[in-house]
């Protein structure tokens, strides 16, 4: 199974030493969870920032399985917010609420 599309990244976990389990939310594929390889690496760490614009490949063997991303930065909008308390926690509210309150898998 296999699928590519832009979305938003709504939280990241650390997975091991390396690696990073991330949440993402797509137009055509609803939230989604998944492994980035290397995530926790100083490349990549300062991309995967939640409210962040990624685009995303997403593979795994069966649908069932949480599979790996490969993700490319399109746009990032925690840099904007930075400056901003008030802007920051919104940021931080969305994404939450967004994490929560979305079945995972759903089109949206």
């Amino acid at each position: 199974m296999e699928w590519r599309d832009q979305g938003i990244l709504l939280s990241v976990r650390r997975h091991g030493e390396t690696s990073t389990i991330i949440e993402v939310f797509t137009p055509n594929q609803g939230r989604h969870l998944g492994i980035v390889r290397g995530g926790a690496s100083r490349k990549i760490a300062p991309v995967l920032q939640p409210g962040a614009q990624l685009d995303v490949a997403w593979r795994a063997r069966l649908e069932e399985h949480i599979g790996a991303f490969t993700v490319e930065p399109v746009r990032s909008r925690a840099v904007l917010a930075m400056g901003d308390r008030l802007s920051l926690a919104g940021l931080n509210t969305v994404t939450a609420l967004l994490s929560f309150g979305l079945p995972e898998r759903e089109p949206h």
